[in-house]
């Protein structure tokens, strides 16, 4: 069985040869890479056409032409891809040499459907090694609660799936400008697959200040569209339901309170309606009304 190495790119120029340079490392020959670039033209296409010339391996590369996000961009990469494992590697991380090989071992034991490598986190800007993450327990045990509660974050560059999930599970979620990820592994978990863990070190996430962990409001907004989204999750009680979206209602408002109190109002009286014997909500709700009378 092939692996399709899957890289979503935009603006990637400046880190993708790290990227290139852990998959030339692979213990696993038995690859694809195929990158699709969102649009930009940074150069990106000359470095994959370079490695190219490098590598025995099959190596294919497509541009939207536009910025489409980077929901579309995984689609049209799964859409692409020929093998039978599909891993994905986001272009500011790498791998370390036995990731794929790690993956392959993993998913050769069913039912599973979906591995997860541990992550080592560097602060590329400053080239320090930070925490290390593995998939939780609570994970491995319950992934559609675990992904609903947020309790556990998976990051892309880990994953490795087989294509039986890809295809039950269908194309990414284009309305997601980030958080897209967080929906199609909770998607995977909801089609029966399971969760399993390589046990192995071999993903590397860079943390640096164009990530996009540090859009904060743009995460809160897409927080809630996640929660209005699987409302209706029957997996989940509908209290935990309710509360988990008036929460994200209340994180949104409170990051728009200073700059649009009017919006940070209407997303407060909705939190109010879900949660009303939360207290917190109210409080919030107290203080934007107190935003509003000082501007007028």
């Amino acid at each position: 069985m092939r692996h399709s190495v899957l890289i979503p790119a935009y603006n990637a120029a400046r880190h993708l040869p790290a990227a290139l340079a852990s998959l030339r490392t692979q213990t696993d020959p038995d690859w694809e890479l195929i990158v699709v670039e969102d649009g930009s033209r940074d150069g990106a296409e000359d470095l994959v056409a370079g490695f190219a010339r490098t590598v025995a391996q099959p190596v294919r590369y497509d541009n939207h032409g536009a910025n489409r996000g980077v929901a579309a961009t995984r689609t049209r990469l799964l859409e692409l891809a020929r093998g039978d494992l599909l891993s994905f590697l986001d272009a500011d991380d790498w791998w370390a040499p036995g990731h794929l090989a790690a993956a392959r071992q993993t998913l050769a034991a069913p039912p599973a459907g979906l591995a997860i490598a541990r992550i080592q986190t560097i602060d590329l800007e400053k080239n320090l090694p930070l925490e290390t993450h593995a998939p939780s327990a609570a994970l491995l045990a319950d992934p559609v609660a675990a992904l609903f509660a947020a309790s556990c974050i998976i990051n892309s560059s880990a994953v490795t799936l087989t294509r039986g999930l890809a295809s039950r599970v269908g194309p990414f979620d284009a309305s997601f400008r980030i958080g897209e990820d967080r929906d199609y592994w909770l998607r995977c978990a909801l089609a029966g697959a399971r969760f399993a863990d390589t046990g192995r070190l071999t993903c590397h996430y860079a943390r640096h200040s164009a990530s996009t962990m540090a859009r904060t409001l743009l995460w809160a907004q897409q927080e809630v569209a996640f929660y209005e989204k699987h409302c209706a999750l029957p997996q989940i009680p509908a209290r935990e339901r309710r509360r988990r979206l008036a929460h994200a209602l209340r994180n949104q408002a409170r990051l728009l309170r200073a700059t649009d109190p009017g919006q940070s109002l209407r997303l407060l009286v909705r939190a109010c309606r879900l949660t009303p014997l939360d207290p917190r909500p109210f409080l919030h709700l107290a203080l934007t009304l107190a935003r509003l009378r000082s501007v007028r």
